[in-house]
């Protein structure tokens, strides 16, 4: 963050690419509902409250200043207390169902700030960062970019001996989940904006057109993760199995990991067929 800001005041240095809110986690009714437990009606009426409040952008995006407090305060008297931490939360929701208590909400919020993508693989990290287009020699030619990564190995030891284990080269992937992650939140935003402007100038047939569109393929994201999951442990095991010696798992590994991308592959088919029907 602190390179960030030594870039932005003089205006020189490298611009990074901005990450879309959608990619990280936003606020909605639904989301609230599940991940407080509480009744749709209810989450609707709080997600209203707090955008009231200024706390929430109409897309969804919770202010990422916000406090606990201002939550508490903008919320109904009535509120469970407990809410204002699945509202501040929100703001990197979609991170949170990967890593869980992996990593703190510091952590979590500097990756959000930083507009850092996030992959996992096993119980590694894997953190990426991409500049805007380089050595651009007219506007809307092609041109490289760069890619800064950093891994976060965890400490495996030997059941034998108890000594540390060597770091395994590549640990936490190669971002394969943010291929298809961030392409999706990108679209999301894309719709957001759309409904947002549709309602602004008074075309509900094409805010509710939009409305469709921002479910889709949240809906095509939320049933994604848990495939893409699946692939990355598959990988995981698979190369700890070749690491042992033990063939016939290795095999398994590399069964389950091809039946994930051919699930992948039809949930894909399955939502590029629903958003034709849409249009």
């Amino acid at each position: 963050r602190r390179p960030n800001a030594s870039r932005r005041a003089p205006g020189a240095g490298l611009s990074f690419l901005s990450i879309p809110r959608s990619y990280y986690g936003v606020l909605t009714p639904a989301w609230l509902s599940r991940s407080a437990g509480i009744d749709m009606t209810l989450a609707e009426r709080h997600v209203e409250t707090i955008t009231a409040a200024g706390l929430c952008s109409a897309s969804g995006e919770v202010d990422l200043d916000a406090t606990a407090e201002q939550v508490l305060a903008a919320l109904p008297a009535d509120a469970d207390p407990s809410v204002a931490k699945h509202v501040l939360r929100a703001r990197y929701a979609n991170m949170y169902s990967l890593l869980r208590d992996q990593v703190d909400e510091e952590t979590y919020m500097k990756i959000v700030r930083n507009n850092i993508l996030v992959d996992v693989q096993g119980d590694d990290l894997l953190m990426q960062i991409f500049t805007s287009t380089v050595l651009q020699r007219a506007p809307g030619e092609e041109a490289p970019f760069f890619e800064f990564i950093q891994r976060v190995c965890s400490e495996r030891r030997d059941l034998v001996t108890g000594e540390p284990k060597p770091l395994r080269p590549g640990c936490g992937g190669f971002g394969i989940r943010n291929f298809l992650t961030l392409f999706l939140s990108i679209e999301v935003s894309k719709a957001t904006k759309a409904r947002i402007d549709a309602l602004a100038a008074g075309r509900s047939d094409l805010a509710e057109y939009y409305g469709h569109m921002v479910d889709t393929f949240t809906a095509q994201l939320d049933e994604s993760n848990p495939v893409l999951t699946a692939i990355s442990d598959a990988m995981t095991a698979e190369g700890e199995a070749l690491e042992r010696g033990d063939q016939a798992a290795a095999a398994a590994q590399s069964e389950a990991k091809a039946r994930g991308q051919q699930e992948l592959m039809a949930i894909s088919q399955r939502y590029r067929d629903t958003m034709r029907e849409l249009r």
